[in-house]
């Protein structure tokens, strides 16, 4: 009873192993019906134009799938080198790390190579590019057109860049009135490779400007009497050159100019509405009581200035405020006069 009662187990643990391995086999061979073969014949070496490489720019792919085979051949296998340089691809390691987890239901079989892959060039010139960079400083320069002129001075540098068109953008001026040697810089952008590559230009003016018709003592006021426009070279003039003769009673010089010179602003100051020793009228506005005496300036001084006046009553200095010529106001109780 024993022994029948083992034959039973035994043939039941049979059937069970015997379906579970034709389960196995079933799904292995459906399986392997589904999967895929593709073949790749590696190349040796290759050149391309793009910033990516592609599955079909470096191998041959041999599949009875069109469908699979258009894919595999646009299929991103990296980043190329820089235009002019090369990098190298690993099959082996391509297929294992790229590949095959994208393509699961896919057998790939290859031969192990490493591909040389060259990133084509050609060579592009600062001075192809003079006509944007005339365009840019003409946007952004405060000088009138006619009044400056720009001269690249490093138009044969060079740089290597992919075939194709390329864009380019300039930049550097950040002074509308910028001139004489400056750099610039172009940003020339392919995709997503970018280059810098710096500008060495000249910018040249001749603009009209102020200068002195005759020798200007120091304290005298600039009228057209003293001083006329003239168009000059001011490309390598430190200074900010004045561009009109200003309005009579508003300027005068700070020192001795010399005949022919050019007048800016550091030659130049305002000319005050109050000077020292001049009589002024001392006003004071308070809550309750206005006043207002004559007195004497003991310092110069435009609008809006303090100054030290005299009273001519009490003889006592106030601080003061110009506010008109041969007039100033007291505004602080302490000042009062």
């Amino acid at each position: 009873m024993s022994s029948k009662r083992n034959d039973n187990t035994f043939n039941t643990k049979t059937r069970k192993f015997l379906s579970l391995a034709s389960f196995v086999l079933l799904f292995a061979c459906t399986a392997l019906a589904q999967s895929k073969t593709v073949t790749l014949h590696f190349v040796d070496s290759v050149m391309i134009n793009d910033a990516q490489i592609r599955l079909g720019d470096i191998a041959r792919i041999v599949t009875s799938d069109a469908v699979l085979e258009a894919r595999l051949s646009k299929t991103n296998i990296g980043e190329a080198a820089p235009a002019g340089f090369n990098r190298f691809v690993n099959s082996a390691d391509l297929i294992e790390f790229r590949l095959r987890p994208a393509f699961k239901n896919v057998n790939f079989n290859a031969a192990p190579k490493r591909v040389k892959v060259v990133s084509d060039f050609q060579e592009r010139r600062v001075g192809e590019f003079e006509e944007q960079i005339r365009a840019y400083a003409a946007s952004v320069l405060g000088w009138k057109a006619g009044e400056w002129t720009l001269t690249v001075n490093n138009a044969a540098s060079a740089w290597k860049s992919g075939r194709g068109p390329v864009e380019i953008e300039v930049s550097g001026i950040n002074n509308p009135f910028a001139k004489g040697n400056m750099n610039l810089l172009i940003t020339a952008r392919q995709g997503n490779r970018v280059n810098r590559i710096p500008v060495s230009c000249n910018i040249r003016v001749n603009t009209a400007v102020l200068v002195a018709k005759r020798a200007i003592s120091r304290d005298e006021e600039l009228t057209g009497e003293n001083t006329m426009l003239a168009v000059m070279d001011i490309t390598n003039f430190v200074h900010n050159p004045m561009r009109q003769i200003p309005e009579s009673g508003t300027m005068m010089t700070m020192r001795t100019v010399n005949s022919g010179a050019i007048l800016h602003d550091k030659l130049m100051k305002t000319v005050p509405v109050v000077s020292r020793g001049d009589q002024v009228r001392i006003s004071f506005n308070g809550e309750r009581v206005r006043i207002s005496v004559l007195g004497v300036a003991r310092e110069s001084g435009v609008n809006g200035d303090k100054i030290w006046v005299e009273n001519l009553q009490t003889r006592k200095l106030v601080r003061a405020s110009v506010s008109g010529r041969g007039s100033v106001i007291v505004h602080q109780e302490g000042d009062r006069i």
